[in-house]
């Protein structure tokens, strides 16, 4: 159940089960409303494009300071197309994710902070059951065979984005991938997103569906269709981890085992 919602669609529905205080409706106004909600959501978008362009902007500035150390000497130009190179690349990995991390997060934080309401209930940060976790796993390992069965029967050419990750050993790529970008990404989908969408007349259902199209959508600019749909059902499995918990802490734990296993198969094994 989710925390501070009164679960009233039959999916969720748990038989003779007493209630608790995640049962309870929070204060009017407590929760985000759609309004603003949205208003933060829009500024936390704004944040991760500007977190992208201070991460150039020190790039650029960091070749211009290594020029005295460099037998030639790197005009404007060159500096602009060396830089956009960079941030294309996987190395550039930790720090766009990392910065993006810096800037979003405590935003996210301060907006889901309410009078009467503190951040860690919005976000459902608080603890799981065990019921929870055994749940989640069995759930897990039948996305991953419904995963490797996309991979085996929609046979199609890397994209741009894993293939320039093939095989590359990168430390510091794995490290932004399997501890930034769930943490980032659950707190805002699974987290703020979440909150904002459950307290509508959305419900579960819908709440779980748009925030699982709008975490596919996020990904459409990375991955083929294949990948998409893989994308979409690790959207609706952590959405429904996340409303029968009612906490943020297992979406973000296997949101980071699903992406640790692709570091693993692609960064080091070379595995697409």
């Amino acid at each position: 159940m989710t925390q501070g919602y009164e679960p009233t669609d039959e999916l969720f529905a748990v038989k003779n089960r007493q209630p608790d205080e995640r049962d309870v409706a929070p204060p009017n106004g407590s929760q985000p409303s759609l309004g603003a909600g949205v208003g933060w959501s829009a500024l936390m978008l704004v944040m991760v494009s500007v977190s992208a362009f201070v991460y150039m902007i020190g790039y650029s500035v960091y070749l211009t300071l290594m020029q005295p150390h460099s037998a030639t000497l790197l005009d404007v130009d060159t500096i602009e197309t060396l830089t956009l190179a960079h941030s294309e690349s996987v190395d550039a990995l930790f720090g766009l994710l990392g910065l993006e991390t810096l800037f979003v997060l405590p935003l996210l934080l301060f907006a889901a902070h309410f009078k009467g309401q503190s951040w860690r209930k919005t976000l459902a940060v608080q603890t799981f059951s065990r019921y929870s976790f055994w749940l989640a796993s069995w759930l897990f390992l039948a996305y991953l065979a419904v995963s490797v069965s996309v991979d085996i029967l929609w046979v199609s050419e890397p994209d741009d984005f894993i293939a320039k990750m093939l095989g590359t050993k990168s430390l510091w790529a794995s490290i932004a991938l399997v501890v930034f970008a769930p943490l980032v990404e659950e707190f805002f989908f699974r987290g703020y997103l979440f909150a904002m969408l459950r307290s509508t007349r959305l419900g579960a259902w819908g709440t779980l569906v748009m925030t699982s199209l709008l975490f596919t959508l996020a990904h459409a600019g990375q991955y083929q269709w294949s990948v998409l749909f893989v994308v979409g059902l690790l959207a609706l499995f952590l959405g429904y981890v996340r409303e029968k918990s009612g906490s943020i802490w297992l979406p973000i734990l296997f949101h980071a085992l699903n992406n640790l296993l692709a570091v693993v198969f692609v960064i080091w094994l070379g595995v697409s």
